[in-house]
């Protein structure tokens, strides 16, 4: 049988890290692309000797794909889905699904009458170590979650960003375009719905009219808290609490020691957006030889902790401490072989569509909650699986 074939809607920065993954993704294979830009278009054929369209809407018409890995700008992703849905073909689409609740419930509606999955891809839920720590929270080997710590200090606002990639009414907005990744995990971990959250987002960098680091204490149905934050101002690097190590696994040394960059000012003219990421993003694709570090987690249950470690996570108990280890990260891979894997079994996939609303609703829930300066109740969550 000929394995799934696959076209990337989007030859933008996402795709130099998502490209690459294809080698390692055993019965999948790339078919074809989609891009406005002539200049992709036609990079990306000479390099793959594949086709190259011009719109997302040509792309998911073709008869050579199953597939559509729709890695296109925040505010297109329901468009995107939504054509995928409508020539029948499956779709994995970047965190977040939809940039509103409404989006979201329309492309749920379109894969569903379609027949066809919809994957929410480039979530946390993939990476080895957060798989590991729901695995060990549900065995009840520590009894239930008490609380979860997640912490992420990085250089979001300082990497190249287009003016929209930077306003949440664009769904740009370091909550929709980092969040996602932290609520992932705490949900993930606890398992139960997510209850309540309150929060703080805030501007910090005088530079920038854009907002750079927020905070959030989120309750679960099951009485765990989690305390999630992030500040992307690229003055401290938190991977320096976890031996330098990144979100691709890569070792980048004494970070202390580095260079510093010349700082950005603002926003990049689209003209220059797309070598200046370029640029940057081999610090970002590829994996290295340790475990991805999205920050800091630890986990605090009834009887014991747990966070992570190079190769896999650290569990304290009152026997002491154990290191687990984990079987190698697949990178955004793992997205491809959940899709090829849920078809061939004739089961959803996960995380699904419901799952991805879930998130998006935390997130807007979170800008929500510091605009109103209170508690804001929770609707729309799922439980892990």
């Amino acid at each position: 049988m000929a394995g799934l074939r696959v076209g990337i809607a989007g030859l933008g920065a996402a795709s130099a890290l998502v490209l690459p993954c294809f080698d390692d993704a055993p019965g999948v294979e790339l078919a074809a692309a989609a891009d406005m830009r002539s200049a992709a278009r036609e990079e990306f054929a000479n390099r793959y000797g594949l086709p190259a369209f011009d719109s997302v809407e040509a792309l998911c018409a073709w008869e050579g794909v199953d597939a559509i890995w729709v890695e296109t700008p925040n505010h297109l992703h329901c468009e995107h889905v939504l054509q995928a849905a409508r020539f029948h073909k499956h779709a994995i689409c970047a965190k977040p699904v939809g940039v509103t609740l409404d989006e979201c419930d329309r492309m749920i509606a379109a894969t569903g009458r379609a027949g066809v999955q919809l994957l929410q891809g480039h979530s946390k839920v993939f990476d080895p170590p957060v798989r590991k720590m729901r695995e060990i929270v549900a065995s009840g080997r520590l009894g239930a979650v008490v609380h979860i710590d997640t912490l992420l200090h990085n250089d979001w606002l300082q990497r190249p960003r287009l003016e929209a990639e930077l306003d949440p009414a664009a769904g740009g907005g370091i909550v929709l375009r980092q969040g996602p990744h932290q609520i992932d995990i705490v949900r993930y971990i606890v398992g139960h719905k997510a209850a309540w959250l309150r929060s703080s987002v805030a501007r910090g960098d005088p530079e920038f009219h854009a907002e750079g680091h927020y905070s959030v204490l989120m309750g679960f149905e099951s009485g765990a808290t989690a305390s999630i934050s992030l500040v992307g101002y690229g003055w401290f690097d938190s991977n320096e609490l976890n031996w330098n190590i990144g979100v691709s696994g890569k070792d980048h040394g004494d970070l202390r020691r580095r260079t510093p960059k010349a700082r950005r000012t603002g926003p990049l003219d689209p003209a220059l957006k797309y070598g200046a990421a370029a640029a940057e993003s081999p610090a970002f694709g590829g994996r290295g030889e340790k475990q991805p570090f999205f920050g800091l987690t630890i986990v605090t249950c009834e009887r014991g902790a747990i966070r992570q470690s190079p190769d896999g996570l650290f569990v304290y108990s009152a026997v002491g401490c154990e290191e687990i280890l984990c079987p190698p990260d697949r990178g955004r891979a793992a997205e491809l072989l959940e899709l090829r894997d849920a078809l061939a079994a004739g089961r959803t996939v996960f995380p699904d569509g419901l799952w991805g609303k879930a998130t998006l609703e935390a997130c807007l829930a979170i800008r929500q909650s510091a605009l109103a300066g209170a508690d804001v109740r929770l609707q729309f969550q799922t439980t892990a699986p």
